[in-house]
């Protein structure tokens, strides 16, 4: 179907039907920009297996980030493991800030969002190059910031 017609269908539609075209391409847009800023995520089977877990354990973990996609089902992002572990202070990271966030994807998005406290560094790239204090500490002021 070209785009002509597409234009034309949407331009005669009711405005109940643009509504509802405009906000799903509106979460088809939110969906793309956290796939370019959070990456590819594993399912719960891949974890176990990747971690030599079951899944309940891996499902029971609160270590690990754990992500709800729009479709229900459940994600953990590849940037949080290094080979066949977790990276290196990740989980006390999770751990810290779960209580002080509405949602996981709060975590996710500072782990991968240049943070001022850290020079505008990611927490995840600091993280891999094994600066767990470092990071920590801007966790700490991150939570007791939310925490208000």
């Amino acid at each position: 179907m070209s785009a002509a017609i597409i234009a034309a269908q949407y331009a005669n539609a009711s405005t109940d039907t643009r509504r509802l075209v405009d906000r799903l391409l509106q979460q088809d847009a939110d969906d793309q920009a956290w796939a370019e800023q959070i990456g590819p995520a594993y399912r719960q089977r891949d974890v176990a297996l990747l971690l030599g877990k079951s899944k309940q354990a891996v499902s029971e973990d609160r270590r690990l980030l754990r992500l709800e996609m729009r479709s229900g089902a459940i994600g953990y992002p590849a940037f949080q493991f290094d080979g066949r572990r977790v990276l290196a202070g990740l989980g006390d990271i999770v751990v810290l800030l779960g209580p002080s966030v509405e949602t996981p994807w709060t975590i996710g998005s500072w782990l991968t969002s240049p943070q001022p406290a850290l020079g505008g560094a990611r927490p995840i790239d600091r993280l891999r190059a094994g600066e767990i204090d470092t990071v920590m500490s801007a966790a700490r002021h991150l939570s007791a910031a939310l925490a208000g």
